[in-house]
């Protein structure tokens, strides 16, 4: 090998040992990939609404710092809330169609990201009319603590992702769905939102399991299916529109206790009373109802399309609960022409729903721990 060569590659491996060395022993924050002051967004756009997930870099937030100790924690972001929202408000909006979208800051907390230090703000963005694109206006950090911050935004509805940069002198993005949702497309989203939730609220499905170990006839069953829809649509349309209120843990500890009930009572239940179990329907039914209104206020109601909405979403639900009548019914009926057949499968089905639902009852009350 060329001396000459060998000499080069053993100075380029010394060199290299002394930088890394050098990087070491010097400030941390030297050896970062990236600067301390960029800032990142992911927006996730819904139907009428924008949950806008937002990380900040502690080193530019100090101002916000409240015992003076350097970091910007869980205790400076509680006292300094207020503060905070005004600030996201005024320097983070969304655009649509010449009106900017309503803020709610819904949770802010200590984070890190790639090594930084710094906090997420979690906030939504909403709109009266169906998303079909916005301009995001960003005006944080430039003018008043960095102007080399940057910010780097992802934006994701459905299948489609866009991508910013935003800096001093770019405060402007404008974004503009490639899909845009009218009046058919936010109904029959919400329909699958209805379909959606009865399939996987599984307390809902053990509550309508359980009214049809009781039944031995189709007209039975439907006369059940009917008080339970009556019941729960009622309360779902009065808590949607704001007329009834109830405190979430306590609306789902009695969806768990409704269940316990009933699944107590076909126990010990001999002759089921139709009229009685569509009196039991009648009144649990009313509860499910706020709880299925719960969900939906997760999702949100675009105000424009508010009435069409709330009723798709809770046909959705009721053509949920016919399929999965429609599937298990038939292989019921069959089986409970024999009786100790039936005897078996409700003692046995019962028991364990009591089982699982009073686990629930526990755990929403906090005296188990959850999973």
């Amino acid at each position: 090998m060329n001396p000459a060569y060998k000499g080069c590659r053993l100075l380029f491996l010394i060199l290299l040992i002394i930088s890394f060395f050098w990087g070491v022993s010097n400030d941390r924050d030297t050896v970062y990939a990236h600067p301390l002051n960029n800032g990142y967004s992911y927006l996730n756009v819904g139907l009428n609404a924008v949950d806008y997930e937002l990380f900040v870099p502690e080193q530019s937030l100090l101002g916000f710092d409240v015992d003076g100790n350097g970091r910007v924690l869980g205790n400076d972001l509680n006292e300094r809330r207020e503060q905070l929202t005004s600030y996201l408000s005024e320097h983070v909006r969304l655009i649509q169609q010449a009106e900017p979208m309503r803020m709610t800051l819904k949770e802010m907390e200590p984070a890190e990201k790639d090594a930084v230090s710094g906090v997420t703000f979690r906030m939504r963005f909403e709109t009266d009319a169906p998303v079909s694109g916005f301009t995001i206006e960003y005006g944080l950090l430039f003018d008043d603590v960095d102007p080399l911050h940057l910010n780097f935004a992802l934006i994701e509805q459905g299948d489609d992702l866009d991508q910013a940069v935003l800096d001093r002198e770019h405060r402007t993005y404008a974004y503009a769905a490639l899909h845009p949702a009218g009046w058919g497309t936010v109904l029959w989203t919400y329909f699958k939102l209805g379909v959606l939730h009865i399939w996987t609220g599984y307390d809902h499905l053990l509550f309508l399991f359980s009214l049809l170990l009781a039944v031995r006839r189709w007209a039975d069953a439907a006369w059940i299916v009917t008080a339970f829809t009556a019941a729960h649509s009622a309360t779902l349309i009065l808590a949607a529109v704001g007329l009834l209120s109830l405190p979430p843990i306590g609306v789902e500890t009695a969806i768990a206790l409704s269940i316990c009930y009933v699944a107590a009572e076909n126990l010990g239940m001999t002759r089921p009373s139709l009229r009685r179990r569509l009196l039991l329907t009648l009144g649990f039914g009313l509860i499910h109802g706020v709880g299925f209104a719960g969900a939906l206020e997760e999702v949100g109601l675009p105000r424009a399309y508010f009435n069409s909405s709330l009723v798709s979403f809770n046909v959705g639900v009721e053509a949920g609960q016919l399929g999965v009548v429609a599937l298990l019914l038939p292989a019921w009926l069959k089986l409970a022409r024999t009786e100790k057949a039936r005897r078996t499968v409700t003692i046995a089905g019962s028991l364990l729903v009591l089982g699982l639902a009073a686990y629930w009852a526990l755990e929403r009350v906090g005296l188990i721990a959850g999973r």
